[in-house]
């Protein structure tokens, strides 16, 4: 089946095309063009003049309007994700976990699994596999993980975590000083799995170290770091300075200022940047006490902090308002949805091509109106979201 997109802006790292068409053939772009198709399809989508962007990709994010992976290790909870996120222009995911104990992580691990078996466009947002962050994190810089369930990392328990998840483990977030790291880093890095550094309270020689054996992502950058001092940038400065690292900004002005987050932006450039939400359950349910990694959390404004120490703990941000909060700094739409959509995808190593609007990718966008407000959700050519 041929279904053609036309009338619409089309911005995507790979175009910037006015007044233009999307060719969808099984599911997969097949071509783009400027002006009118005048080929034959059997259906036609006319966008009245709005913009075609790939679908957002969240790499990062524990929970949204009430479901949470490491809560709820099911694969219903998976499910009820992928179907509430494509309102916000999401069209793939990785559910996250945080320190939990390993029976739990094992569940969510199987439940990653047996949920991408269940999989449909019509379903929601694409399963992309699952992200531990933690439990191999540093105590010193735990934030809104539960210390109880931290742990030395251990190959063989990271093992079970990828067999587990049927190989769908796309990420781990670790801290590389620990004892065991390094071996843990080349053992991930082997089975295809991107290692992130975060909750580290790694310097900068050891952050430089880390890269070295593998590490290739950022762990929302300078969150869960030890403080950048001018004397001890610690390893947030060596993780930008790496170009082979992706890093991960949660663009929500919270947990960056603007002027960081266009500072971060600027030195690494659009092309090694990954949006997240790091949202937690209380997404798009309003303020109120909720629960993440069996810590309580207040919300109050959308801001989530730990009732018991005030630390943030995760977001209320959605992949649609990072994108927006993204260009208010100055940056183009093709630049933005680099970092919204190509880097994610990109940077944990999928067997896929999404993340881009052009031939032999698969045919997820989002539709946006001229306030970047999503309009429609399009994975697999399939229609899944209409505001």
């Amino acid at each position: 089946m041929r279904v053609v997109f036309e009338d619409c802006r089309i911005v995507s790292p790979s175009h910037d095309v006015v007044n233009g068409y999307v060719v969808v053939e099984d599911g997969a772009v097949v071509g783009v063009g400027a002006g009118r198709f005048d080929g034959y399809a059997d259906e036609r989508v006319d966008l009245e003049g709005l913009t075609l962007l790939p679908g957002f990709v969240d790499t990062h994010t524990h929970g949204v309007e009430g479901f949470d992976i490491t809560a709820s290790p099911l694969p219903e909870t998976v499910i009820e994700m992928a179907k509430r996120f494509v309102r916000y222009g999401v069209t793939g995911f990785l559910p996250t976990t945080v320190s939990a104990p390993h029976e739990t992580i094992v569940r969510a691990c199987r439940a990653v699994r047996e949920a991408s078996k269940l999989w449909r466009p019509s379903i929601g947002s694409r399963i992309l596999g699952i992200h531990l962050e933690g439990p191999y994190i540093s105590r010193e810089v735990a934030g809104a993980q539960n210390t109880e369930f931290i742990r030395p990392p251990s190959v063989e328990e990271f093992k079970i975590y990828y067999e587990e998840s049927g190989g769908l483990l796309k990420q781990i977030t670790i801290a590389p000083e620990l004892p065991g790291a390094a071996k843990l880093i080349e053992v991930a890095k082997g089975l295809g799995v991107t290692v992130s550094a975060g909750h580290t309270n790694a310097g900068y020689e050891v952050g430089l170290e880390a890269v070295r054996l593998g590490v290739s992502k950022a762990t929302h950058l300078f969150n869960g770091m030890r403080r950048f001092h001018h004397r001890d940038p610690g390893i947030a400065l060596a993780l930008m300075q790496s170009p082979s690292v992706y890093l991960e900004i949660i663009a929500d002005f919270i947990h960056l200022h603007p002027a960081v987050v266009k500072m971060v932006v600027d030195h690494a450039t659009p092309r090694r940047i990954v949006l997240v939400t790091d949202s937690i359950a209380a997404t798009g349910l309003g303020d109120g006490i909720y629960s993440l990694g069996g810590l309580e959390v207040v919300v109050e404004g959308g801001i989530c902090r730990l009732a018991k120490t005030g630390d943030l703990a995760g977001s209320t941000l959605t992949m649609d308002k990072a994108f927006r909060n993204i260009v208010s700094l100055g940056y183009t739409l093709r630049e933005a949805s680099m970092m919204a959509s190509y880097n994610p995808a990109k940077s944990i190593k999928l067997g896929i091509s999404i993340g881009d609007i052009a031939p032999g990718y698969r045919a997820d966008f989002v539709v946006v109106d001229d306030r970047l407000d999503v309009v429609k959700t399009v994975i697999d050519g399939e229609i899944v979201y209409e505001r």
